[in-house]
Formats: structure tokens, C-alpha cells, sequence
């Protein structure tokens, strides 16, 4: 038995924005994807606790499965391609993470499989590896993914991120502070939520290439405060990233009056975090009033989870 794991993640600063060349800020969080494989007799058989669904292929790859399991077909495809022949084996892949919510956990859970099946192969996948296999079922699940939520599942801690370029670990000096994620319980679709502002981004690039600039200066200065432990200076830079993001239509009703709740119960900032339409919001706090502020969300009927910065990347577990 072989299990493996790799942390959700909450972007703090740039979603959107990085799919057209933009900087984006990801930290890994203290939830994670984990999968078990163990060999078996024959054929292949994948089971998601969280999905309730199922997969089950010969070794060619053909068989019965839904669309919300193709991502792991496609990993078991690029593995194939990288030289890895096909094992029968079971693999279980479960998550702490709320799904649809924008915490990263379909690619989370694609690299813990990946990682599981390549070590019980016999040959774990190292991070670039890693990296481009699992970005293979994020592109069947998500279309035209920016790559940052896979570059986090298996680095973890803090990184910086551009499309096309290799992450940068961002020094975070925050001790003292936590992250409230909040799940708004809005369920959405990221394909839908990032077609849908590539859509308008063409057919406003004159006005909409200002807001772009502003997202990437508002990175250039959050990694500044990261690095100084300003707290309250980056709440700030939360609160104007949220409304850039209101500007290209990824807010909701919903998203702006939870981030109004995080602020008015002593959270430093909030905003949306991941595709948006729905999912979650992040704030900032000491960590002395984070439960308390938390328990005024869930006060409201919302799902709110505690979190440090930087947690562990892919790892296996048992061996």
C-alpha cells in the first residue's frame, strides 16, 4: 500500500489576472488530498470518496467512467507517454477540502495520485515531473488551468507564480496570523468562470489591460509585505484585489457579503479566492481573533476553516 498526499491551496493575490501573463501569489493549507494505490490482479480500478464516483479500465485505458474522473485517466495517459507501463492496481482518493470550492483540490488530488501510482511503480515522479503530469488532468478538468494550483499541490509553502515560469518561494514572516476560509457553498464551474473573463478581457483589452497592470503591482507590493510581516498593510491590498476581481464579474452576492462579515467581526481583509462565481473567501487575522471571527461566519450558516501559510508540498506517506 502506498499513500501519498498534497496540500489544497488558497491563491492571495492575482487569480484571473495570471491567465494572461499576470503574477499570481498561492499559499499551500493545512487540508490535503490524499490517495491510496495498492496492486492488484487486473485491470485498474480508481475510487474518489469525495466524488462518489469511479473509474475502472483495462490497461489500455478503455472502460467505464464519468467526466468528473477523466482528470486521473488523463495522469495514468501522460504517465504512459513518460514510459510508465500500466499496472493493474485500486487506488482511493479522498480530500479535506470542500470540492467546487477553489481550494485546488482536483489538483491536489491528481498529484497524490500521481505521486502514489509512480511510487508503487516502483519510480516516484520528481517535482517537474510531477508538475506536468498532473497539469495533464487538470487541462481535462478545467480547460485552460494557469498551472498555479498544480505548482503549489507539489511545491507547498508560499511561491510566486507567472505562466510559463518556474514558481518563486516568497518569504512570509507572519507569525502570529492565521487564514480564515470561509465556503461560501456556492458551487461553480472554473472552466465557465475563466472562459467567461478571457471572453471579456478580449473584448475590452484597452480598458481592462489597466486593471491587469494593477493586479500584477498589487502582487509586487504584497510580496513585499510578506516578507516584512505586515499584516494589515497586505488586509488592504486583500480588499482591492477583491473589488478588481468584482470588476471582471467573478464576485457574487453572496462572496461580497461573507468578505463584509470577515471585515466587520475584526479580520484585517478578505476576498475571494480561485476562479470565483462561488467557492470561497480568505481573510487575514491575528491569530488570537481567528476562531472567534470564524465562529461568526459559521454564526451566519457558513462552513469556515483555520489555516497557516506554507504548508508541505507532495509527499508520500507510507511506503
Amino acid at each position: 500500500m502506498i499513500e501519498a498526499s498534497a496540500p489544497g491551496k488558497v491563491i492571495l493575490f492575482g487569480e484571473h489576472f495570471v491567465v494572461k501573463g499576470s503574477r499570481a501569489i498561492a499559499t499551500a493549507v493545512d487540508l490535503r488530498a490524499r490517495a491510496r494505490a495498492e496492486r492488484a490482479e487486473r485491470g485498474i480500478s480508481i475510487d474518489s470518496a469525495n466524488l462518489g464516483s469511479s473509474a475502472r479500465l483495462s490497461l489500455d485505458l478503455s472502460g467505464t467512467y464519468g467526466p468528473e474522473m477523466a482528470p486521473y485517466v488523463a495522469v495514468l495517459r501522460a504517465l504512459r507517454e513518460r514510459g510508465y507501463s500500466l499496472i493493474p492496481h485500486r487506488a482511493l482518493l479522498t480530500s479535506e477540502m470542500p470540492l467546487s470550492a477553489g481550494l485546488g483540490s482536483s489538483a491536489a488530488s491528481s498529484v497524490a495520485y500521481a505521486l502514489a501510482y509512480s511510487a508503487l511503480h516502483g519510480s516516484p515522479l520528481g517535482e517537474r515531473e510531477l508538475f506536468e503530469v498532473s497539469l495533464e488532468g487538470e487541462r481535462v478538468a478545467h480547460g485552460n488551468p494557469s498551472g498555479i494550483d498544480n505548482a503549489i499541490a507539489v511545491k507547498g509553502g508560499t511561491v510566486v507564480y507567472r505562466r510559463g515560469e518556474a514558481p518563486r518561494e516568497v518569504e512570509v514572516r507572519l507569525g502570529g496570523h492565521s487564514l480564515i476560509i470561509v465556503d461560501s457553498g456556492e458551487k461553480r464551474s472554473t472552466r465557465e468562470a475563466v472562459e467567461g473573463v478571457l471572453r471579456l478581457a478580449d473584448r475590452h483589452w484597452r480598458a481592462l489591460e489597466k486593471l491587469y497592470l494593477a493586479a500584477d503591482a498589487i502582487v509586487e507590493e504584497a510580496i513585499a509585505l510578506l516578507s516584512a510581516g505586515d499584516a494589515e498593510g497586505l488586509g488592504e491590498l486583500m480588499n482591492v484585489n477583491h473589488g478588481l476581481l468584482s470588476a471582471v464579474g467573478v464576485s457574487t452576492a453572496k462572496l461580497d457579503l461573507i468578505a463584509h462579515e470577515l471585515r466587520r467581526a475584526g479580520a484585517l481583509g478578505a476576498k475571494l479566492t480561485g476562479a470565483g462565481r462561488g467557492g470561497c473567501v480568505i481573510a487575514i487575522a491575528q491569530a488570537g481573533r481567528a476562531q472567534r471571527i470564524a465562529e461568526h461566519v459559521k454564526g451566519l450558516g457558513y462552513e469556515a476553516f483555520l489555516s497557516g501559510l506554507g504548508a508541505p508540498g507532495a509527499r508520500l506517506e507510507t511506503i
